[in-house]
């Protein structure tokens, strides 16, 4: 082998990869600025679409009040919630969550339980002794699903509707557990 052969061995074997490094390195900003805008991400078996989850709570949820709530209007969210998902979406959902976890604690107060364990635990607990039914439960636990990957997936665009089924589905459910009373006949 001369070093002529050797020359363009060398620049052979080296192009390809100085090219990847020149792609990326030019398309580095295009493609950091829309990764925040993701709306749903699969990795193997791992798929996390928010919207889609949010919709299927809200499907879940009736969409008449039982005659005796026949006076009551749907829940909506508070204003408040709606100006804060105008500015911060991600910071409507923990507002909307947050108020979901104060009235579970008003609940378990309610009920005369002294827990001190995480939510999941007392809703767990409310729904043992049929303080809350099925729906209310499984609801709660879809939101908190939802809740927890707006927290964690920061890297995930939340938008304005987002926030706003969220909220409106916490209303639902803080609703939910403000009527919620121990049965009677419940040992505590």
């Amino acid at each position: 082998m001369d070093w002529m052969q050797f020359v363009s061995a060398l620049v052979s074997a080296l192009a390809w990869p100085a090219a990847v490094v020149t792609v990326v390195c030019l398309l580095k900003n295009p493609i950091l600025g829309l990764i925040p805008k993701i709306r749903s991400f699969k990795y193997g078996e791992l798929h996390v679409d928010l919207t889609e989850q949010l919709k299927s709570v809200q499907e879940n949820l009736p969409d008449t009040p039982s005659e005796s709530d026949a006076n009551v209007p749907p829940s909506l969210p508070p204003p408040d919630a709606l100006q804060l998902a105008a500015i911060s979406p991600r910071a409507a959902i923990m507002h909307s969550w947050f108020e979901v976890v104060n009235a579970i604690d008003l609940l378990v107060r309610r009920s005369g339980l002294e827990i001190n364990a995480n939510t999941n635990f007392k809703m767990d607990v409310l729904r043992k002794r049929e303080v809350i039914d099925d729906l209310t439960h499984s609801t709660f636990r879809r939101l908190s699903k939802v809740r927890n990957d707006a927290v964690h997936l920061t890297d995930h665009e939340m938008g304005y509707e987002d926030a706003v089924m969220m909220s409106t589905s916490c209303a639902w459910l803080i609703e939910q557990l403000q009527k919620g009373t121990p049965p009677a006949d419940a040992v505590i």
